[in-house]
């Protein structure tokens, strides 16, 4: 996508890959569970569960896993069952670990201050997208501010 369209960043292949191979698990596990005639209700609550969040983790990939376009941002973590779309305008700020792998956005809404927690190792183009958020928000008026080992983009107080 063009600059002025907006950039996606979609998940890393080996997310999708890895999400297959959890279905892969539970549909093996429910096989074996079935052929044995095994009737214990917490195996099974397990084994669903773990089908489920495969295919939400498979599933999910075939989104993009953040939108920066120009008047808000969207990000799908997979802990999440939705995307959250953001407006630049409502966005407060952001914390990161110096060389970690957890973005924190914090961000207004009518009920208050929120956030979302995204994990920047699933991201392909990760420093793009890392550099592209840093150079809207600066261009928003954000400062950096580090402490210890945590680095803060935020609005001048």
């Amino acid at each position: 996508m063009t600059e002025h369209n907006g950039r996606r960043f979609s998940f890393r292949p080996w997310v999708r890959r890895a999400g297959l191979s959890i279905v892969l698990v539970a549909v093996l596990a429910a096989l074996a569970l079935a052929a044995t005639r095994q009737r214990e209700t917490a195996m099974w609550v397990y084994v669903v569960t773990l089908l489920i969040g495969g295919l939400k983790v498979f599933s999910g990939t075939f989104a993009a896993v953040a939108e920066v376009e120009a008047d808000r941002l969207v990000l799908r973590p997979l802990h999440l069952i939705g995307a959250r779309t953001i407006a630049w305008t409502a966005v407060r700020g952001t914390e990161q670990m110096i060389g970690g792998d957890r973005l924190i956005l914090y961000y207004d809404t009518p009920r208050g201050m929120r956030f979302v927690a995204l994990n920047l190792n699933l991201v392909k183009g990760r420093r793009d997208f890392l550099a592209l958020l840093d150079e809207r928000l600066a261009a928003s008026g954000f400062v950096e501010r580090l402490v210890d080992r945590s680095r803060y983009l935020s609005r001048p107080a």
